[in-house]
């Protein structure tokens, strides 16, 4: 079968780049290195994808090729289709409700934080008025001879 890159393997088998080469990394998917132009170019081979994923790979990996899985399709009755509307309508409302209470709790930090602000301007006012006067004796202008 043809040969393609990382990246048309990745479409073909309509996973991400990452998981081509970590599966080549952990030595599931083979590879063969073709040089060209002087640099060394790894290709897989389209019967590896296939092996690997499931997928069936005509035209050889040419652009505008399908995946079709081959995987054995299993009907679902229509009690389990309302079970899983179901679970989908209340992981939409916890969602919601957990996307309240993150922007409650940011309005609650953000809360802290301006009255964190407001004391800490308060001490430093109070700082500035609370330093004692040094009273100031009035010297004498002959005070310098009783030395």
């Amino acid at each position: 079968m043809a040969k393609v890159s990382i990246s048309e393997a990745a479409r073909l088998a309509k996973v991400s780049r990452p998981t081509i080469y970590k599966m080549i990394n952990s030595g599931l998917l083979s590879f063969t290195s073709v040089v060209n132009n002087g640099r060394s170019i790894k290709v897989i081979d389209t019967s590896e994808v296939y092996r690997v994923f499931g997928a069936d790979i005509s035209g050889g990996g040419s652009k505008g090729d399908t995946v079709i899985n081959t995987g054995d399709f299993t009907p679902v009755n229509s009690g389990d289709l309302q079970d899983l509307q179901q679970q989908i309508a209340l992981l939409r409302q916890e969602n919601a409700s957990l996307k309240d209470a993150v922007s409650s709790r940011e309005e609650h930090i953000a809360s802290l934080k301006h009255a964190m602000i407001l004391i800490e301007h308060k001490q430093q006012a109070e700082k500035i008025n609370v330093e004692p006067e040094i009273p100031i004796k009035p010297h004498s202008r002959w005070a310098f001879w009783r030395k």
